[in-house]
């Protein structure tokens, strides 16, 4: 749930959730979107590398947004992506942001809550190797939006208050009233607006009435094990062992893109790396690859969370590889909140991590049900897979 903060004479909303978008959205796609999201309140942010939308419900019951500005649509390009943010706002309440991809904000990557909630939603995208860190507070906050020094981004009202034009509506009847005849116009519409009202009120209790739709299961929009593998392999297959006196230490892979880790040998210089970035010492070199053509849809084949563990332990167990797995509790509730009974519950799930010893890129993971994988590290005695197992 989004809320306001103040930091010095600015009023900022965080907790507002994210669409990515090819070009500049219309009016129609940010409705479109909001009515999925429950949402009627929008932001627009073009970023350098991204055009998103920002999307929350009114907030303290407010008819407008007056003068609010986005906080994480100011902040997204302010560090070097990809990075992850902890503040703290004021006593319990923390928030936290995460960007990456073209400094895109993560749908899931712009939350107000308890410490404990921000904690577990942060360990929700571990999966992603390499984040840069941010731990602060309101102090911080305030020196990296002055650091911007951009324009903020204001929050909109995507549909127009019939109540914002009362007053204009109220000073129009008055003028015909007294020019004579206005009482009959006034009177038709009155009982237009009443009309219109009570099938409003109508309207409501109708879609109260009826159950939610359940949001898309994370199985539908993640890719499959076997075809995130083979995206992997396509790139870590091809790499060279050395490339002009650089040697290729470890490699990862994300859900992203494939990172490789180079090393200077003797007799190599900076004068011939390899693409990527160099830390200062300039010995080392990251190279970022991304993952193209990786079909990243999926099949909801979910069972109840135990029989999924047991299945996959039963697998690991015949492979002989070293498996653990950490069941996630749903988050916390802020405060003083009530479960919404309108808003379906996460599916469980659990964190898994795979030691194993031998090329990942052979398994088939296909019977394994509801596994996704997030990570791949090569380590000093073979692979290290990570993942999330999804019950129902």
């Amino acid at each position: 749930m989004a809320r306001i903060i103040q930091i010095d004479n600015r009023r900022w909303v965080v907790g507002m959730t994210w669409s990515s978008f090819e070009d500049v959205p219309s009016k129609a796609e940010l409705k479109d979107d909001a009515e999925r999201l429950n949402a009627s309140w929008s932001c627009v942010r073009i970023g350098e590398s991204a055009i998103q939308a920002g999307f929350c419900a009114p907030i303290d019951n407010a008819k407008r947004p007056s003068k609010l500005y986005s906080l994480a649509a100011m902040l997204a390009d302010s560090r070097e992506q990809p990075w992850l943010g902890i503040f703290k706002i004021s006593e319990g309440v923390w928030w936290y942001i995460a960007v990456r991809d073209g400094h895109a904000i993560l749908p899931d990557g712009d939350v107000i809550g308890g410490e404990d909630e921000i904690h577990s939603i942060r360990e929700c995208h571990s999966g992603y190797t390499d984040w840069k860190y941010i731990d602060g507070d309101i102090a911080q906050l305030r020196d990296l939006i002055n650091d911007v020094g951009a324009k903020p981004t204001p929050i909109r009202a995507l549909y127009e208050s019939y109540f914002s034009l009362l007053p204009l509506v109220s000073t129009i009847v008055l003028l015909l009233v007294i020019g004579g005849g206005g009482y009959f116009w006034w009177h038709k519409k009155q009982q237009e607006h009443e009309r219109q009202v009570a099938m409003a009120k109508m309207r409501a209790q109708l879609a109260a009435s009826q159950s939610v739709a359940s949001a898309p299961s994370p199985l539908l929009t993640t890719p499959q094990p076997n075809n995130w593998l083979a995206a992997c392999a396509n790139i870590i297959s091809t790499l060279p062992l050395s490339q002009n006196g650089w040697a290729l230490d470890q490699v990862s892979c994300s859900t992203a893109s494939v990172v490789v880790h180079w090393v200077r040998k003797d007799g190599a210089t900076v004068a011939a790396k390899p693409t990527g970035n160099l830390t200062p010492q300039g010995d080392i070199v990251d190279q970022e690859i991304p993952l193209v053509g990786l079909d990243r849809t999926g099949s909801d084949n979910a069972v109840k969370l135990p029989d999924a563990k047991l299945a996959l332990r039963a697998w690991a167990q015949t492979a002989g590889f070293i498996l653990a797995m950490t069941e996630q509790a749903p988050p916390p509730l802020l405060p003083g909140a009530k479960p919404n009974p309108d808003v379906p519950p996460p599916p469980p799930q659990a964190n898994i991590t795979l030691d194993i010893s031998i090329s990942p890129f052979g398994l088939d993971l296909s019977k394994i049900p509801g596994l996704r994988l997030t990570s791949l590290s090569s380590t000093g005695t073979g692979w290290r897979l990570e993942g999330v197992l999804y019950g129902h």
